[in-house]
């Protein structure tokens, strides 16, 4: 069995941690060149803690002490390539022209992996959506647009859906919207960052059925999902690629609407009146038949 990474063991201690370890957590999940490099009192300072603390919180993460620590910490690194690496990295397939083959196959390998899915879990899915009171959609960074593009959809479809994209203290607002019966949809790849951690808490808290879509890499984010579906992002070591998980998203969106048809239908219906009132004209989202059709996704503006 491989060793248990630096992010696996912030993820998931061994140990309940307090509140001042947990801190303390956080603040090497934002700062780990930092931590490589500072003394258990330049860290304490920085995180607003004791040194004993910071031993004491690297012993509950199962390290033997700092240094130990420091060293997985540093393997960590070690494989996390930048952003600019891993695009140099592309760039240097061999092709006619540069990445476009690569990212072809990744293409493919992602929409593998989506027909792979059982129907048992696409299904389980598309219930929880369907159930819930509201649905909380959250990505940061560049996922952060998809979150925002899925909770868009959703409530074109008819579902009260939400985006949480904001990071640091900012989030908490974010947290506290979320309540009994509602369902929550994470888009997180590989590193456990203080946020994922914070929005599994509050699932779990609640007792709410949860969604995480994530990369086929060696890590997880967050192992508390109620689902779990891994889309690869594009070749190991290469550049995060994002079509495989739209294609995920939007097919998850044909399926609730099939499954839900006459709430997707009278919400569409809704949308074609507040577009009419506006403009004078029919945009035509809703056929006659009342099927999900190409305007709901095809004419966002």
């Amino acid at each position: 069995m491989s060793k248990a990474t630096f992010s696996d063991r912030i993820s998931t201690p061994d140990a309940a941690v307090s509140p001042a370890e947990s801190r303390l957590i956080d603040w090497f999940a934002r700062n780990r060149e930092t931590a490589l490099h500072a003394s258990a009192a330049e860290i304490a300072a920085a995180a607003g803690t004791s040194d004993a603390t910071v031993i004491r919180t690297a012993r509950k993460l199962g390290f033997a002490g700092l240094a130990d620590l420091r060293h997985a910490l540093a393997e960590d690194l070690r494989r996390d390539l930048t952003l600019a690496d891993r695009m140099a990295s592309e760039l240097a397939q061999p092709g006619n022209v540069p990445g476009l083959k690569t990212s072809a196959q990744a293409l493919r390998a992602s929409l593998d992996a989506i027909e792979a899915l059982e129907d048992a879990v696409v299904s389980d899915i598309v219930r929880s959506i369907a159930a819930a009171r509201r649905i909380h959609v959250f990505g940061i960074g560049p996922s952060g647009f998809i979150a925002g593009y899925l909770a868009a959809q959703l409530g074109r479809l008819g579902f009260d859906a939400r985006t949480l994209s904001r990071t640091g203290l900012q989030f908490a607002d974010d947290l506290v919207g979320i309540g009994t019966g509602d369902a929550v949809l994470a888009l997180a790849y590989d590193r456990s960052y203080p946020e994922v951690r914070a929005l599994f808490d509050r699932a779990s808290r609640l007792n709410l059925r949860s969604l995480l879509i994530s990369s086929n890499g060696p890590r997880l984010p967050d192992p508390r999902a109620s689902i779990l579906v891994r889309v690869p992002r594009g070749r190991t070591g290469g550049f995060g690629l994002h079509a495989g998980t739209l294609a995920l998203l939007e097919g998850l969106l044909l399926a609730i609407s099939a499954a839900e048809p006459d709430r997707t239908k009278a919400a569409l219906g809704d949308l074609n009146a507040a577009r009419e009132a506006l403009f004078g004209v029919r945009h035509g989202i809703v056929k006659s038949s009342g099927a999900y059709c190409n305007g709901a996704l095809g004419q966002a503006r």
